[in-house]
């Protein structure tokens, strides 16, 4: 059934690349994950039952990796269709074998056995860990996908950031979702893939004219903890214009983009959103030790943080800056040919609904590795957090 499925979803998604919906699969799978644990039961309970069931298990379970790393080993996006066809002919394969063994055996033996059960129960035991890890990774996977709609996308390899091209008549918007902290190679490769004249980028960063931020603001430690580089270091070739340039007319001779801060001033935050950053910057930033300083703005948000200044914080952050950067969509789409909106992944959802109420439809999608788990630095990441759990057992604690 999730063959069949899956199958289908994958031939719609390859002709009608706007119109598939992957929930009904999902909803399928899941109650056959359902099913497949009487499946499981009876292995240890019928002794004569075919091992050959243990095959579309074990795919099942491959499924929650969305087959990786097939979609590394196969050129172009259809992984999945290869992984789904493949699905449905071992299926086919194994009923087959199944069916022919039942009827070439005529076993005496009783069907169950203690020693057969006990083989199981043992089985189990590194197993099932397994399968809970399993699930844990597809449930996060899909919470992160889901949140971000799809502009961030967790594979076992590491963290992917997504690009959406739209595009109308000779018109085209890309919207590429961004992380805070990342890859070198990750940023050099956005910037390499926006390097033409005649276009415009819609650069993300809130200014504070006012002074209202206390501190240094800077995700440096974290980048230097986790061996990344930090988004704020990373800077777009381009020419930096101002509002006023919308209005006139683009050279001809234009060779490298130009460049708009679209973001808007900390002053038109709520004074409580304010408070929250300096917070953020005092405790956890600018900590000698990232692990202790997110206990400890953990501790002062649950002191100074309710609902309602969540609501605010949200509003603040997310609604009135993408409202700011999709007013100079008319002017910018006026004026040149392409437009690129490098956000965070958590602007994207509202930015791109925006982008298809204009009438833009997505024409493809780009993955860059944000984040490889594998260079991570995890000896020097396991001191710092066995660093910070002594400090809380230590005097005075």
């Amino acid at each position: 059934m999730a063959a069949g499925l899956n199958l289908f979803t994958e031939l719609l998604q390859l002709y009608w690349p706007h119109s598939s919906d992957y929930g009904l699969l999902n909803l399928a799978e899941l109650l056959l994950f359902l099913l497949a644990v009487p499946v499981y039961v009876g292995f240890a309970l019928n002794r004569q039952q075919s091992k050959l069931l243990f095959i579309p298990l074990l795919f099942l379970l491959w499924r929650l990796l969305d087959f990786w790393p097939l979609e590394a080993l196969l050129a172009g996006g259809s992984y999945r269709l290869y992984a789904a066809s493949g699905q449905l002919l071992l299926g086919f394969l194994v009923l087959k074998a199944v069916r022919r063994r039942e009827v070439a055996v005529a076993s005496e033996e009783p069907l169950f056995s203690w020693g057969h059960f006990w083989f199981y129960g043992l089985l189990s035991v590194p197993l099932l860990p397994l399968i809970l890890l399993l699930l844990s990774y597809a449930t996060a996977s899909n919470l992160i996908e889901g949140y971000s709609a799809g502009f961030v996308r967790l594979k076992p390899n590491g963290l992917y950031m997504i690009e959406k091209v739209y595009v109308q008549a000779e018109k085209e918007i890309r919207l590429a979702g961004m992380i805070h902290l990342g890859r070198e190679g990750y940023y050099a490769a956005l910037a390499d893939s926006f390097n033409a004249g005649q276009s415009l980028l819609l650069a993300e960063g809130v200014s504070d004219t006012q002074g209202l931020l206390r501190g240094q603001f800077s995700y440096g430690n974290l980048a230097d903890l986790l061996g990344l580089a930090s988004q704020e270091e990373f800077r777009f070739p381009g020419r930096l214009i101002d509002v006023e340039s919308l209005d006139l007319p683009l050279t001809t001779e234009a060779d490298i983009p130009d460049i708009l801060r679209a973001d808007i001033d900390l002053q038109e935050f709520d004074p409580r959103s304010v408070e929250v950053l300096n917070a953020l910057g005092r405790y956890l930033l600018n900590s000698s030790s990232p692990v202790q300083g997110y206990l400890d703005f953990s501790n002062w948000a649950a002191q100074n943080i309710t609902p309602q200044t969540n609501q605010i914080l949200m509003d603040d952050l997310i609604k009135k800056r993408n409202q700011a950067v999709l007013s100079y969509l008319p002017k910018g789409l006026h004026k040149y040919r392409t437009l690129l909106i490098p956000w965070g992944a958590l602007h994207m959802p509202g930015i791109e609904a925006a982008v298809v109420e204009r009438g833009f439809v997505l024409q493809e999608s780009r993955e860059r590795l944000s984040i490889d788990f594998a260079r991570l630095p995890y000896e020097g990441l396991w001191e710092n957090i066995s660093g910070a759990a002594g400090g809380l057992v230590g005097p005075g604690r």
